[in-house]
């Protein structure tokens, strides 16, 4: 039997569960609970003192748990009563279950499409609540998750700065659902080649670039002739590391103010997880180190959105 991983963040205490839930313990699955009731708070409450991140359900299960899902969230979204921290946690899980659906088999039209309804309610918690992004980026991640993590920061730091160079509607859907699965492909490669992620990319030598430019590579083949795929969310993946000088994977010079953001936004992130900049630092590295790849406007409308979010130290 085939088991998904979920968030338990995406599992609301109380509410009446229509799958069952099972944990992960000494390499076996548990039925964890029943469907038909809800956990209750108590024992969720333990969970979360444990630090149990994740629940699994079947595979046969994964349309009922979407459709709890999207429930929750339109629920949760649309409550006045819920804290915003409270929907960045529920929003959080939904993308981090998303993306950990998407490493794990990116070819799946139900992985996709979860996705997209993450990214929508991503979008909606960062347009609604000013205090969201701060929220988001003050979010610790395990070395596990560090790819989530930054893909989850591109997606909702993309969406802003979309927003800010006036993109529409379609357009900032679209670069919120590709800031998600850009780097799929990194789950692709080895695991030597993973390590890559983390490297700072003036290190990179010529192969480490070779190398590294197959997850982009990598990500478009699964995704590529699927019916169920935006095509505009698909360049944006496919380019996501170009810049203007033309240095990316696929040489690409003239990019869509879509595809600008997104690796703009995506430079800006690795800076900060890989070599341990303060926001500050990473902008001033930005403006020094990436001026020919990035327009200088684009750049200082990023710094604009990076102070008025609260998010420059």
């Amino acid at each position: 039997m085939a088991y998904t991983p979920l968030r338990i963040s995406t599992i609301k205490p109380e509410r009446e569960l229509t799958f069952d839930l099972y944990i992960y313990f000494k390499e076996t699955y548990l039925k964890y609970h029943e469907r038909g009731s809800g956990i209750e708070e108590e024992k969720y409450g333990k969970l979360r003192k444990q630090k149990i991140a994740k629940f699994y359900i079947t595979e046969e299960d994964e349309p009922h748990y979407q459709a709890f899902l999207d429930k929750l969230l339109e629920d949760t979204m649309a409550d006045p009563n819920v804290s915003v921290d409270d929907k960045v946690n529920m929003v959080d899980g939904a993308c981090s279950t998303a993306i950990e659906r998407m490493q794990e088999e990116p070819e799946s039209e139900a992985a996709y499409k979860m996705t997209n309804k993450a990214a929508k309610s991503l979008r909606q918690v960062v347009e609604q609540n000013p205090e969201a992004l701060k929220k988001i980026f003050g979010k610790k991640a395990s070395e596990a998750d560090l790819i989530i993590k930054h893909s989850l920061n591109v997606s909702a730091l993309s969406l802003k700065l979309g927003q800010k160079m006036k993109l529409n509607e379609s357009q900032l859907d679209n670069i919120a659902t590709a800031g998600l699965i850009h780097d799929v492909g990194i789950t692709r490669l080895n695991k030597q080649d993973q390590e890559l992620f983390k490297k700072e990319k003036e290190k990179y030598t010529n192969d480490d670039k070779r190398i590294y430019g197959l997850h982009v590579k990598d990500a478009v083949a699964a995704l590529k002739d699927k019916p169920w795929v935006n095509d505009d969310v698909m360049e944006l993946v496919l380019n996501h590391e170009e810049v203007l000088s033309g240095l990316g994977p696929n040489k690409k010079k003239n990019l869509s103010a879509s595809e600008m953001i997104l690796s703009l936004v995506n430079t800006y992130d690795k800076y900060i997880l890989t070599k341990g900049c303060t926001p500050s630092e990473a902008i001033k590295d930005l403006m020094i180190n990436e001026l020919g790849n990035y327009e200088l406007d684009l750049i200082n409308k990023f710094k604009e959105v990076l102070k008025s979010e609260g998010l420059l130290d």
